[in-house]
């Protein structure tokens, strides 16, 4: 059994999908630092996070996302509903996601485990989650 850990800080922008707001996409990358997996990534390359949020009528939403690694893709989901509360900053919404690893591609196939994001969105649309993931292989 291989364990990967991983936390990195994605920033990206957050876009409708659709007329009513119901959907939104994210694109969003991060840098890779030192001392983390090369499976995960060399230092100094890119991870790439891309997700469907799908907004429900009482404030709270769901995701369905991946997240691009040197070693391959996780295909992730959220466990529950979560919200964006307000933030001291009037501007600033936050948001915390807890998500399962439902599958992965590469050497991250057949992938479980879990993946929290801890983000905000701004005004402006602009992401930013600090994301940290357990993956189990093998």
């Amino acid at each position: 059994m291989n364990v990967y850990r991983y936390h990195l800080q994605f920033e990206g922008k957050v876009s409708p999908q659709d007329d009513m707001g119901e959907q939104m996409g994210i694109e969003a990358t991060a840098t890779v630092g030192p001392g983390l997996s090369p499976t995960i990534g060399p230092e100094g390359s890119v991870a790439k996070f891309d997700c469907l949020v799908s907004n429900d009528m009482d404030g709270s939403f769901t995701l369905q996302g991946e997240v691009t690694l040197a070693g391959g893709t996780l295909a992730i989901s959220t466990m529950r509903s979560s919200s964006l509360e307000e933030s001291p900053d009037p501007s600033i919404q936050h948001g915390v996601a807890e998500c399962q690893i439902d599958n992965g591609t590469g050497d991250f196939t057949g992938a479980q485990g879990s993946v929290m994001l801890n983000f905000t969105v701004d005004e402006d649309a602009r992401f930013t989650d600090l994301q940290t993931g357990i993956v189990f292989t093998g």
